[in-house]
């Protein structure tokens, strides 16, 4: 969300609610951000697949468990990429949980991305700081399948 007078962002409530929001990282007004045609980098669910053929078919990903998917060097995200910006989605999860996003080479934060449902399929956009060796990773906190589509990154 962009930034408002005084350093303020609003949200918006069609019904009573609580609110819970956490601060994922901000860009610096001179980041230029490079949009790229959207493409699945991660498919684990049996006889689909990834614009390259690779992440494909791996399965559910197990309560508990970490998957480390390289982004760069695919579907035009260069080697060296600060940030990716992915459409992650779980489906068929075998009860409530979520999803965290975060770099591979960091300490899982304990905010997630995506929180769901068993049997929903919902995605969420998340941007994910990329590790010097081109990889973010998801955590799973329940049994679920996983997606993943590129939709841009943040150069160097």
């Amino acid at each position: 969300a962009k930034i408002g007078v005084n350093g303020k962002v609003c949200i918006f409530t069609s019904v009573a609610t609580h609110i819970v929001a956490d601060l994922n990282g901000y860009f610096p007004g001179t980041t230029k951000y490079v949009s790229t045609v959207p493409t699945r980098l991660l498919e684990t669910r049996p006889a689909l697949s990834t614009g390259d053929g690779q992440f494909n078919n791996l399965g559910l990903r197990p309560a508990g468990s970490v998957t480390e998917l390289r982004v760069a060097g695919r579907a035009g995200i260069p080697a060296g990429a600060s940030t990716v910006v992915l459409n992650v989605t779980a489906t068929e999860a075998g009860g409530d949980g979520f999803l965290t996003v975060f770099p591979c080479d960091t300490t899982r934060p304990t905010a997630s991305n995506l929180n769901f449902v068993a049997g929903e399929t919902i995605p969420n956009l998340v941007i994910a700081k990329v590790t010097p060796g081109d990889t973010v990773c998801i955590f799973t906190s329940v049994a679920t399948h996983v997606i993943a589509d590129i939709n841009g990154y943040y150069p160097r």
